[in-house]
């Protein structure tokens, strides 16, 4: 009671109304989390975590985003919120060769920019457009096309991207050609390992 049980909890922690969050955090979270709170955005939970995620990508501690992410859960948010502390996770799940994982948050970020309001408001934040990484789209690509050579679906997906209006029809060929040469190269790559082995 009388908030002693938060004497613990940091100030910008506190600030961002994530104090039970922060409770929840096991130790050695907590002893991560330290090293960002400078950095921190504290104006609500979604910018904190979101900061944090970023700094600790930059950092190259993606197993401490994909908790940050996984711990956010608990927290109320609004769609806006809940899609950009999704986006945060993509690449260090992708970092980490959490492949599955990296697709289903791709999936979980397609689901909510398909929401008017969510889809409205990212594209006012940005000047009028969706922003070039938006980590939703383009990791679901690199899952699909550079991690399960899916090539066909590579294709699908930016057909349906582009139906969706996620993408522009001059980058939609740009990326397929990107695809043909990918595939291209690692056909001559199988070629030339195969011949190597045989000599």
């Amino acid at each position: 009671m009388f908030g002693i049980g938060n004497r613990d909890v940091p100030p910008k922690v506190r600030e961002a109304k994530l104090s039970k969050w922060y409770g929840n955090l096991s130790d050695a979270d907590k002893v991560k989390l330290g090293r960002y709170l400078d950095g921190a955005d504290s104006s609500d939970a979604a910018a904190f975590i979101c900061s944090v995620s970023r700094l600790a990508s930059d950092d190259h501690n993606y197993k401490f985003v994909a908790s940050l992410s996984e711990s956010a859960e608990e927290v109320a948010m609004d769609d806006i919120q809940r899609f950009h502390v999704n986006d945060a996770s993509i690449p260090a799940l992708y970092n980490m060769g959490e492949y599955d994982r990296c697709e289903k948050a791709c999936d979980r970020g397609l689901a909510l920019l398909a929401k008017k309001e969510v889809r409205e408001r990212i594209e006012r934040d940005n000047g009028g457009s969706l922003p070039e990484s938006l980590y939703c789209r383009n990791y679901k690509l690199n899952v699909v096309v550079g991690v399960r050579f899916d090539y066909e679906e590579g294709d699908r997906l930016l057909e349906r991207f582009e139906s969706e209006g996620l993408i522009s029809r001059e980058d939609v060929e740009y990326r397929k050609q990107g695809i043909r040469t990918f595939r291209l190269q690692r056909t001559f790559d199988s070629i030339f390992s195969l011949k190597e082995k045989e000599e």
